[in-house]
């Protein structure tokens, strides 16, 4: 048997016989693993400084991306390639393995090695909105392609790279997998790994440069940067601006539907998941940056990466910083340390207490002729199965 046929034969097995849950499937809470997700936890017997491993072949696409234009796996002939499954409307794991691939894009430059996003939403993510969404993430996007699908060529794309992907079913339930596929620059795939694991992470930007023949300049091989976050001291005046850009904070927390508002929350109150209250200061902004499940926003999931080992104490001052400093956006009255402001209702979530700026896109509710708004949909829902409970609170 070949290497290739008994990887996949061990993959198959794997997800047939053992139930391999590896908990990255989006927008529900279980996992139905496919082959490639059962390669992320078996060890490959590679030769060290040997030649990846062939897989598969990756399967033959044709989908239009984010700027209109049709793209297909012949434009991939020549570069190495790396991919993932997400949806721009997702509040589960794809922000986080957004995050990741622009990290990836950061620590592989150059145009050798190219990103693919496919969307598993074909109904919602246009050409436009994956053009918002790119721009929001700071893509590079003369190599990162996010890809506008359609149900048939999803379900061929997905079953062909061997991994798991259901569309909207008739409940909105999206699945998808979180991992990321890498791919040669003959359309095979050389390896499959979790975007959750930081040491897989680091052996997929290794892997990437080695079939992009980037991991040697002139003969010299080149040095291996740590799994962080670019340098911003020269990218901005303001050190902790770019680190906020780049770290994805500004793409997460300006959709109140994925994470929490921060502009003009400097001595707020913060109501916690757990019933706690904590203050809007230099010490819960820190703490959020390196151990961010410690204190959960009220109707947030546990999403926030922790960036702990990812920015040095330097970097962590400066973000700190530049979070604090944010003012609230133009229209908004600001807020005291109580977190209260002359027209409450209309601009604090009556669930949670926490700061809402109205605009496009944030969730709002009607009652007694008055509009509230809201931070996240759990607090939202709250609110309109008691209304009364939470109006002259």
């Amino acid at each position: 048997m070949s290497m290739k046929s008994f990887l996949v034969a061990v993959g198959a097995a794997l997800a047939l016989t053992t139930g391999l849950a590896i908990g990255i499937l989006a927008s529900r809470e279980r996992s139905v693993p496919g082959q490639a997700e059962a390669l992320v936890h078996t060890p490959l017997a590679v030769t060290p400084g040997g030649p990846l491993p062939i897989l598969w072949d990756a399967p033959a696409f044709s989908f239009v991306d984010q700027n209109g234009r049709r793209f297909t796996d012949r434009d991939l002939r020549g570069t190495a390639w790396i991919a993932d499954f997400m949806f721009t409307s997702c509040t589960s794991i794809c922000p986080m393995m957004t995050a990741r691939m622009a990290e990836l894009q950061a620590a592989i430059p150059g145009d050798k090695v190219h990103f693919v996003s496919f969307s598993v939403d074909p109904d919602r993510d246009t050409s436009a909105v994956l053009r918002t969404y790119a721009k929001m993430w700071k893509a590079d996007e003369t190599r990162w392609h996010f890809l506008a699908t359609d149900r048939k060529g999803l379900a061929e794309t997905a079953k062909g790279m061997k991994t798991f992907v259901r569309p909207p079913d008739p409940d909105g339930s999206i699945q998808h997998s979180g991992i990321f596929t890498l791919a040669d620059g003959d359309g095979r795939i050389r390896g499959v790994y979790d975007s959750g694991d930081a040491e897989a992470l680091r052996q997929l930007v290794r892997d990437a440069r080695r079939l992009s023949g980037t991991s040697t300049a002139g003969g010299v091989p080149v040095t291996e940067t740590a799994w962080t976050l670019p340098e911003a001291g020269s990218q901005s005046a303001r050190p902790g601006r770019a680190l906020y850009a780049s770290a994805g904070c500004a793409a997460c927390h300006s959709q109140a539907r994925v994470a929490p508002g921060l502009e003009g929350r400097l001595g707020s109150r913060v109501h916690l998941e757990d019933g706690r209250e904590a203050v809007f200061e230099d010490a819960y902004v820190r703490e959020s940056i390196l151990d961010p499940i410690a204190k959960i926003a009220a109707g947030y999931p546990r999403m926030m990466p922790s960036y702990r080992g990812q920015l040095t104490d330097v970097q962590v001052d400066q973000l700190v910083e530049y979070v604090l400093s944010l003012p609230s956006p133009a229209g908004a009255p600001a807020t005291g340390p109580a977190g209260k402001s002359a027209a409450r209702a209309e601009t604090v979530d009556p669930v949670c207490g926490m700061a809402v700026a109205p605009g496009a896109g944030t969730l709002t509710a009607e009652y007694g002729g008055r509009t509230f708004h809201f931070c996240s949909p759990t607090c939202r829902e709250r609110f309109l199965q008691d209304p009364e409970k939470f109006v002259n609170r």
